[in-house]
C-alpha cells in the first residue's frame, strides 16, 4: 500500500511556523457541497469545505487532464475519508491501521485510489491560521498524486513527485483565481496564505521528502504560472541537500554588511556605474521600519533593536535578506533605474543565490521573510503581495542580477 502524504505535523508546529500576521478574514470558499459522499464525515463545516474542495479539484481535472495527457479523467475510485483522530476507537481509513496514524496529516492512498484527511487536528488548524485556501492547497496536492498515478508518473524520486504535486496544486489554484471554479473563490491575500501553508510543510533541516520551502513555493508557482503541462519537468532542489542545522550567527556579525555592499558594488560597476557604498546608520530620515534606504546622502539604515526579533524568530538569513533589499534599492538608484518592487526583490534573490555556502535552511529563512515582510520590496512604488515578491525573488535566484536589470 503506497501512500503519498504531507509530512505529519502537530498543532504546535503549525502555530509556531505562523509568523505574526493578523488572523485571516473569512474563508475563500462558498462551501455548498454536501459532504455526505465522504466516508466517516460528521457533516460539519470542516468536511463541508473539504467536500467542496475535492469536488472542484476533480471538476478541474475533468477539463485539464484530457488537455494535458490526451485521455479522459477518472474520478477517484476509492473515495474520500474524513478521520477524527481524537477517536482512537474509530475506523481506520485505507493505508492506515489506526485513526491516530492520520493525526496532523492528509494523504493519497494509491492502492485503493483514495484520499484521507484529519478533520480534528489538521484542517481546522489550517483554516484558523491560514484560511480556507490552505485546505484547498493541501487537498489539491493530494489529488495531484492521483493525477500522477493515472498518468503513469507515480514512480520516481520522492522529492520530484512531491514537487510535481505542488505544481498541480498551483495549476488548480490558478483556475480558482481566474474565477472558473464552481464553488471556490480566492484573492491575492489568500494566495499569500496558500504559500504560508506550503512553507509549513517544508522538510525540516536534515531531512528530505517534500522539499524545502523554496522548492515548494517554486513548484507551486510554476503550476500557477504555466499550468499542468510542465509539471512533470519540475526542477530538483536549488541548493545542496539538507544536512545539519546551521547555527544562527550573532546579530552583531549579521549587521556587518561589507559582503553585501561588495556584491552590489560589483553589480553597479559591471554595468558602468559608479559605486560609493552607502553610509550605515541605525536610522535615517524618511526611512520606516527596522531597515531603510535614504538617498540623500545615500544611507542604509539597519536598526539592531528592530531586527532582534526577526533574528531570533526567523533567523540570521532573514536579517541579511532585509538589509540586502535596501542595498538592492541603492544599486538601482545608482544605476538610474526606476526602482520597482519586482526589481528590488529580484536583486535580493540574486544576492541570496550568490552567497557562498548558502544552505537550504538559509534559503528557507529568506523565503519566509520575503513572503511575510513588505519591507523587502519597499521603495518600489506600488505595494506587492507576498506571492509576487516570492515570484520576483525566485527570478533573481535563478537568473542572477542580469535577469533583474533587463
Amino acid at each position: 500500500m503506497r501512500a503519498f502524504g504531507l509530512v505529519a505535523v502537530t498543532i504546535a508546529l503549525i502555530i509556531s511556523a505562523c509568523s505574526t500576521p493578523a488572523a485571516p478574514p473569512p474563508g475563500v470558499a462558498e462551501p455548498t457541497v454536501d459532504p455526505g459522499f465522504v466516508h466517516g464525515t460528521d457533516g460539519g463545516g470542516t468536511d463541508r469545505l473539504a467536500a467542496t474542495v475535492v469536488t472542484d479539484v476533480q471538476r478541474y481535472w475533468a477539463q485539464a487532464y484530457p488537455e494535458t495527457f490526451g485521455s479522459p479523467w477518472r474520478d477517484l475510485d476509492g473515495g474520500f475519508f474524513s478521520v477524527d483522530t481524537n477517536d482512537a476507537t474509530g475506523t481506520a481509513p485505507p493505508c492506515a491501521s489506526d485513526p491516530r496514524e492520520v493525526e496532523g496529516n492528509a494523504y493519497y492512498c494509491q492502492s485503493v485510489d483514495a484520499i484521507a484527511w484529519d478533520r480534528a487536528a489538521l484542517l481546522p488548524v489550517l483554516r484558523e491560521h491560514y484560511g480556507d485556501t490552505a485546505v484547498a492547497v493541501v487537498l489539491s496536492h493530494e489529488i495531484g498524486h492521483a493525477v500522477q498515478q493515472r498518468a503513469g508518473l507515480a514512480d520516481g524520486e520522492p522529492l520530484r513527485l512531491e514537487s510535481m504535486a505542488d505544481c498541480y496544486a498551483g495549476s488548480f489554484l490558478r483556475w480558482v483565481s481566474d474565477g472558473r471554479a464552481p464553488h471556490l473563490r480566492t484573492s491575492p491575500d489568500r494566495l499569500d496564505d496558500a504559500l504560508r501553508a506550503i512553507t509549513v510543510f517544508r522538510d525540516p533541516v536534515g531531512t528530505s521528502g517534500h522539499g524545502t520551502a523554496f522548492d515548494r513555493v517554486t513548484a507551486f508557482q510554476q503550476g500557477f504560472d504555466s499550468g499542468p503541462r510542465g509539471c512533470a519537468q519540475v526542477r530538483e532542489s536549488e541548493v545542496a541537500e539538507p544536512t545539519d542545522a546551521d547555527p544562527n550567527a550573532p546579530l552583531a556579525s549579521v549587521l556587518d554588511t561589507t559582503a553585501i555592499a561588495d556584491y552590489f558594488g560589483d553589480v553597479v560597476t559591471e554595468r558602468g556605474g559608479r559605486w560609493v557604498p552607502p553610509a550605515r546608520a541605525a536610522r535615517c530620515a524618511g526611512a520606516s521600519g527596522p531597515v531603510g534606504f535614504c538617498p540623500s546622502p545615500p544611507t542604509v539604515a539597519a536598526d539592531p533593536a528592530g531586527l532582534a526579533g526577526t533574528h531570533d524568530d526567523v533567523g540570521d538569513q532573514a536579517v541579511t535578506t532585509l538589509i540586502a533589499s535596501r542595498y538592492a534599492l541603492a544599486a538601482l538608484t545608482e544605476l538610474g533605474h526606476r526602482p520597482t518592487g519586482a526589481a528590488i526583490s529580484c536583486l535580493t534573490g540574486a544576492f541570496t543565490a550568490a552567497q557562498p555556502h548558502l544552505s537550504p535552511g538559509d534559503l528557507d529563512e529568506a523565503v519566509r521573510i520575503v513572503l511575510e515582510s513588505d519591507a523587502v520590496s519597499r521603495g518600489g512604488g506600488t505595494p506587492m503581495s507576498g506571492f509576487d515578491r516570492i515570484a520576483s525573488f525566485r527570478d533573481g535566484v535563478r537568473s542572477g542580477s542580469g535577469g533583474c536589470l533587463t
